[in-house]
C-alpha cells in the first residue's frame, strides 16, 4: 500500500479542476472527487443501482461558501465524451463495457432532482482563443449559475413591477412581461455569466474606438452531421420530418456563424463549433458572438 501521487485520475483530470477554480473560485468553492450519495439521497425505485449509487464520485462540484450545490461536472479523460440531452455520448473506446450506463445512472439522478449535471472532456477544457482564457465549462458553468439566479428572483421581480404591468392595455400587456423578463434574464447573465460578460468588455472596447458599438447584427446556426432539409409544411412528409428531428437531436456539433453589419472595416463574421455538450445550441450562439466581437475588435486596432 501507498499514498497515491495525486486524487486526480489523470493529469488533465486535475488540470480541469485548476481551470474551474481559477475561474470561480474566488466566489464559488470548488470541491473534487464528491460521492455522489453526498448530492443525492438515494431513490428507491432504482434499487439495482444501489451498490453503483454508494460507491461512486463525480469530479468536480460548485458549491456556495455554505456549501450549497449548484452543479456537478464529470471529466470523461478515456471516452473522451460528453453528455446530449440527458444522455451519454461515448466518443473513443475504453475496456469498460458499463462505461455508458455508470453515466447515464447519473445523469438519470441529476434529472430527477432537477440538478445541473454534465459530462466534458479536454475537448471543453481549451481556451476559446484570441487571447480569450475562457473554456466552454466556464459557458456551461456561467449560463447555470445565471439562469438560477433568473428563476430565483424572476417572481419578486414580477411583483415589484406589477403595479407598471396592470397600467399595460390588455393587447401589449404579454409582450410587456416579455420585455420585463428579457432584461431580467439580462442582468442576471451581466452578473454570472463569464461569456456574456467578455463580450460585453469588448464591445465597449469596440465603442471607445468608434464611438458606438451598436452595430446592426445577427447569427447562423448549424449542427453536424448536416441534418437533411424539409419542405415547409411538415406534415406533408412526416417521414423527412422525424428523420430531420432525429438527426437535430443526435448532432455531435453544434455551430454558429455570427455577424456584425455595416463597421467600419466592413461586414465582420467568425464561425465557431462547439460539441453539442448538454443539448446547447444557446451556448454556441454565445460563443460565436462573443468570438465575433473580438475579431472586429482586433481588426479596428
Amino acid at each position: 500500500m501507498a499514498v497515491r501521487n495525486s486524487i486526480f485520475g489523470s493529469k488533465s483530470e486535475g488540470m480541469g479542476f485548476r481551470s474551474i477554480e481559477r475561474a470561480w473560485g474566488e466566489d464559488y468553492k470548488v470541491y473534487p472527487q464528491v460521492p455522489l450519495s453526498v448530492l443525492f439521497t438515494l431513490d428507491r425505485r432504482w434499487r439495482g443501482t444501489c451498490d453503483f449509487f454508494y460507491k461512486t464520485s463525480v469530479d468536480y462540484v460548485l458549491c456556495t461558501n455554505e456549501g450549497r450545490p449548484i452543479l456537478a461536472i464529470d471529466f470523461d479523460g478515456m471516452g473522451g465524451g460528453f453528455d446530449r440531452d440527458g444522455e451519454y455520448v461515448q466518443i473513443e473506446p475504453t475496456s469498460d463495457r458499463y462505461r455508458k450506463k455508470k453515466f447515464d445512472i447519473k445523469l438519470r439522478y441529476s434529472q430527477q432532482h432537477d440538478f445541473p449535471y454534465h459530462i466534458v472532456s479536454s475537448e471543453e477544457f481549451r481556451f476559446l482563443g484570441d487571447g480569450i482564457k475562457l473554456t466552454v465549462v466556464d459557458g456551461i458553468i456561467g449560463s447555470v449559475i445565471a439562469k438560477k439566479h433568473f428563476l430565483d428572483r424572476a417572481l419578486s421581480f414580477m411583483e415589484e413591477h406589477a403595479e407598471e404591468i396592470d397600467r399595460q392595455p390588455g393587447w401589449y400587456r404579454s409582450e410587456f412581461i416579455q420585455d420585463l423578463l428579457t432584461s431580467l434574464e439580462v442582468d442576471c447573465d451581466a452578473e454570472h455569466n463569464k461569456i456574456f460578460q467578455k463580450t460585453c468588455q469588448i464591445r465597449n472596447q469596440v465603442g471607445s474606438i468608434t464611438g458606438t458599438s451598436f452595430y446592426r447584427h445577427g447569427y447562423r446556426t448549424f449542427k453536424e452531421p448536416k441534418c437533411p432539409s424539409v419542405k415547409w409544411p411538415p406534415w406533408e412528409n412526416l417521414e423527412a420530418f422525424e428523420r430531420r428531428v432525429g438527426a437535430m437531436k443526435n448532432a455531435r456539433v453544434q455551430g454558429c456563424v455570427a455577424t456584425i453589419y455595416d463597421t467600419p472595416v466592413g461586414e465582420v463574421s467568425e464561425s465557431v463549433k462547439i460539441r453539442n455538450v448538454a443539448h446547447s445550441l444557446s451556448l454556441a450562439i454565445e460563443i460565436g458572438e462573443m468570438m465575433t466581437w473580438g475579431k472586429l475588435l482586433r481588426l479596428l486596432r
